[in-house]
């Protein structure tokens, strides 16, 4: 393979979905997503339990609102250097931030909660391996 093949072509990859999903803002004129990618958003939604995106759906990550990365910075902040949140935003925590810091809060035990599935599943499959390889 010659060098920087790999590199091109993950580009070239990157640019085709960018230009599929329409990133950021959506499939110019507003058409609707394609089937694959409707249904993609669909199945994103479903995991993340928010609205069905329609465009693609890292870009509520990507292109968050200022203050959705001002809290989730200063949860970051305050996870690492064990300074309150609201010292960390400069302000009280309004009703909306609490809000925002619960539903934070879940997310982290359901990924959590998530893994520790998957984890659980993973080490089923090796002792089932094991066993089998044994015989």
């Amino acid at each position: 393979m010659p060098a920087g093949y790999l590199r091109e072509a993950t580009l070239d990859a990157a640019r085709e979905y960018r230009e599929r999903w329409g990133c950021p803002r959506g499939p110019a004129d507003g058409a609707t997503l394609p089937a694959d990618l409707a249904a993609e958003a669909r199945h994103v939604a479903t995991v993340t339990g928010t609205p069905a995106a329609s465009t693609c759906p890292l870009a509520c990550v990507t292109y968050a609102d200022p203050w959705v990365v001002e809290v989730t910075r200063a949860v970051a902040l305050a996870s690492d250097l064990h300074i309150p949140i609201d010292e960390q935003l400069g302000r009280d925590l309004t009703r909306v931030d609490l809000q925002a810091l619960s539903a934070l809060k879940r997310a982290q035990g359901e990924a959590w909660e998530s893994d520790q599935k998957i984890r659980e599943e993973q080490r089923e499959q090796e002792a089932k391996r094991a066993r089998s390889g044994a015989r």
